[in-house]
């Protein structure tokens, strides 16, 4: 039976550009958090957090993405 409904692939092409923006976040905040260790400097910490929360909110989207494109 066919069906007028497009199949798209932007559920996977969206979960991963945001899974891929919230590895890069993972690697800055765990980068930050090594610099914060050895020099101490208050505005790596501020930068580490500003870097999770895009990292979390990149994941939330990811997940989004994929169940709203979802067939």
């Amino acid at each position: 039976m066919a069906s007028n409904t497009p199949e798209t692939d932007m559920g996977l092409g969206l979960g991963l550009v945001f899974g891929i923006v919230a590895l890069i976040a993972v690697v800055l905040t765990a980068t930050n958090g090594y610099a914060y260790a050895l020099n101490g400097v208050a505005q790596v910490r501020i930068t580490s957090g500003i870097v999770f929360g895009i990292g979390l909110l990149a994941a939330g989207l990811s997940i989004v993405a994929i169940h709203v494109y979802d067939a």
